[in-house]
């Protein structure tokens, strides 16, 4: 225990010093276990690991950010789904109208041309 407080009295990074204590008080960690994870707060250790956890926290964001969009896209779609389904209906029931009305002139058409013919010749 001396000889790790010593280490740590060497050390510049107070942060390091209050951590290494702690683990040392609260915790069954032996030196070699010690020196690995204060190798983590070491000030240039301690800058990649930050710049990877903001790098980490950025990509979590976007990726729910991207989720929300997703969500909120679904519900609208469905919101407007659901609005335009009298719409649907009354096109649907227009395209059959439609259809029935070509049908009626159509025939109407083939009777005016067997009309014509009959009273081509007649003239």
């Amino acid at each position: 225990m001396k000889k790790t407080l010593a280490i740590l009295s060497e050390r510049k990074n107070p942060l390091a010093v209050k951590t290494e204590q702690v683990l040392l008080e609260k915790l069954p960690v032996d030196q070699k276990t010690l020196n690995r994870a204060m190798k983590i707060l070491e000030p240039k250790n301690l800058k990649r690991l930050c710049i990877g956890a903001i790098g980490g926290s950025i990509l979590v964001t976007i990726l729910s950010n991207i989720g929300k969009d997703q969500i909120y896209r679904a519900s609208v779609g469905q919101e407007i789904k659901k609005q335009l389904a009298p719409m649907q209906k009354k096109l649907d029931e227009l395209e059959a109208q439609n259809a029935a009305l070509y049908l009626q002139n159509k025939e109407l058409m083939e009777k005016i041309d067997l009309y014509n013919r009959l009273h081509q010749y007649e003239e």
